[in-house]
């Protein structure tokens, strides 16, 4: 069995600085962008020659446009894919020819798993996959075909770990309860990132579960902090469910993700000040992330109302013609990842941002986002955060 190519040593020996250096910059602690800068652009470059000699569509798209072996197109600006290139299956082979989509994942990414036997389903094949340490992780894709993000072991590591990103006052293993707002199960990265919530926690509940309120008032009387965690959406439904004050413990915080971005949302903002007067706790300890299905760590805002980029990864701001734009101005977001070692990190979504002009007050360096991502327009409405859809 051979599920994935093999890693160079000059990624082994790329990753660990880079994703330490995530770390202390989640933490507060001084980094140097500069060289964090030149870690990131080395192992991108490193990723992309490795991919173009394991990846058959990756290496046939980057000779059509006369990409060299750094990344770059003719004209100097960086290779970048659409959203679409983990959507390119028909929809049909996951009901009907299971097959032809272990034969796809061959062709877009480095994982080379053999077709299990006896799977009839995409649940059954995704469970088969993971025998062979291919991990296939399915976005929402709300009213639109699903992506298929497949994983080898050290881009899943990088998953769980949000690439080293931790919120600064993250608490301790076995110090807190976990309320999850998700649906069970792993499918997505939202849910990923509850179970690994929950599996921590001294109590963990789902907002589904008959005594679920009862876990912020145990936590109330045993003076332990809780983790409220999930999408905006079912924040709404468990601020209905409460519906009044209820202080929780000090060192509690509440971290919603998933996206919310089509009509039927809200401003995340106005949501996040409301759980903050629900549950008595400090604006700051009350933050949205942004990531996406393809993504291997997350953008958590600040006080100031910015989604921190870290930096592990770097983003693009793009014109209508794709072309990155050098001001602060609005546009189409496209992030690097070179933490992807399976499949191509440098993907174009289908969200409009707007980059910070300007360093933000808070102190964090980087990158910054500012509030308000929206999808673009004639996109689908998508995101775990839309629906709460178990996948």
């Amino acid at each position: 069995m051979i599920p994935t190519t093999q890693v160079s040593a000059e990624t082994l020996e790329l990753v660990p600085p880079l994703v330490l250096g995530a770390r202390r910059w989640s933490a507060g602690r001084s980094i140097d962008e500069g060289e964090l800068g030149g870690l990131r652009a080395a192992l991108l470059r490193t990723q992309h020659r490795r991919q173009l000699a394991a990846i058959p569509a990756y290496a046939r798209l980057a000779d059509e446009l006369s990409i060299d072996e750094d990344g770059l197109d003719p004209d100097g600006e960086v290779f970048l894919l659409s959203d679409d290139w983990l959507k390119g299956y028909d929809p049909a082979w996951a009901d009907t020819e299971l097959p032809a989509l272990t034969d796809w994942l061959a062709e877009v990414s480095t994982v080379r798993p053999r077709h299990p036997a006896d799977v009839a389903d995409l649940g059954s094949w995704r469970a088969a996959l993971r025998r062979q340490e291919v991990y296939v992780t399915v976005s929402s894709g709300t009213r639109g075909t699903r992506s298929l993000v497949p994983r080898d072991r050290m881009t899943l590591a990088a998953l769980r770990s949000s690439s080293g990103v931790r919120l600064p006052w993250s608490l301790p293993p076995g110090q807190y309860g976990a309320l999850l707002l998700t649906p069970r199960g792993m499918g997505s990265g939202i849910q990923s990132g509850a179970m690994g919530l929950g599996r921590a926690a001294r109590h963990a509940a789902h907002l589904d579960d008959p005594l679920a309120l009862d876990l912020l008032r145990q936590s109330a009387t045993e003076d332990l902090p809780v983790v409220v965690y999930g999408s905006p959406a079912r924040l709404v439904d468990l601020l209905a469910q409460v519906g009044r004050r209820l202080p929780l413990p000090t060192g509690s915080c509440v971290v919603t993700g998933g996206g919310w971005k089509g009509p039927s949302g809200g401003a995340v903002d106005e949501l996040l000040a409301s759980a903050s007067t629900t549950f008595a706790l400090d604006p700051g300890r009350c933050v949205d992330t942004y990531s996406t299905a393809e993504l291997n760590t997350v953008f958590v805002t600040c006080p100031e109302g910015r989604y921190h980029v870290p930096p592990v990864v770097e983003v693009l701001v793009l014109d209508d013609s794709l072309r990155p734009i050098r001001t602060a101005a609005g546009g189409r977001l496209a992030v690097l990842d070179p933490l992807a070692t399976s499949y191509p990190g440098r993907l174009i979504t289908s969200d409009v941002v707007r980059l910070g002009p300007d360093r933000c007050r808070c102190g964090l360096a980087g990158q910054t986002l500012l509030a308000g991502i929206q999808r673009l327009a004639g996109a689908t409405e998508r995101g775990c955060g839309v629906t709460g859809m178990s996948l």
